[in-house]
């Protein structure tokens, strides 16, 4: 999706699960060449917000906090609990280092701008923009 200075994704799952899942494989592969990452790290992980679109920004928004402070970048995404408040999951995934990563894109946040969620006929769409 074209925006100015910032990146737009629009994500689909069949699942909200799915969507979620799907959202951080998109954010990562935003910032690096995910083929390249290997599953040997994980990470359990708690967000918490006030309804599924501010969970989403949360979701979105740690991961690039594991990112910032631990250089951890996710490759798979396994959710296991979801309620429109609350997200648990595991990532798997590798330790960031620019001798075996591609760099492509440095990602500041995911915004609320344009944020939508979006039920659809044959699963969950989603329109999330990055700060870049």
């Amino acid at each position: 999706m074209s925006h100015t200075a910032d990146v737009g994704l629009k994500i689909w799952g069949e699942s909200l699960e799915a969507l979620f899942a799907n959202a951080a494989r998109a954010l990562t592969a935003v910032m690096v060449d995910r083929r390249r990452l290997k599953g040997t790290i994980s990470r359990q992980i708690t967000v918490e917000a006030p309804d599924l679109e501010a969970l989403l920004v949360a979701w979105l928004n740690h991961l690039l906090y594991l990112y910032d402070t631990e250089a951890f970048l996710g490759r798979d995404f396994i959710i296991t609990s979801l309620t429109p408040e609350r997200l648990e999951a595991r990532a798997v995934g590798d330790t960031y280092d620019p001798t075996r990563h591609l760099s492509k894109t440095a990602v500041k946040a995911a915004t609320y701008h344009r944020l939508a969620i979006t039920q659809v006929p044959d699963g969950w769409q989603a329109t999330v923009i990055l700060d870049l």
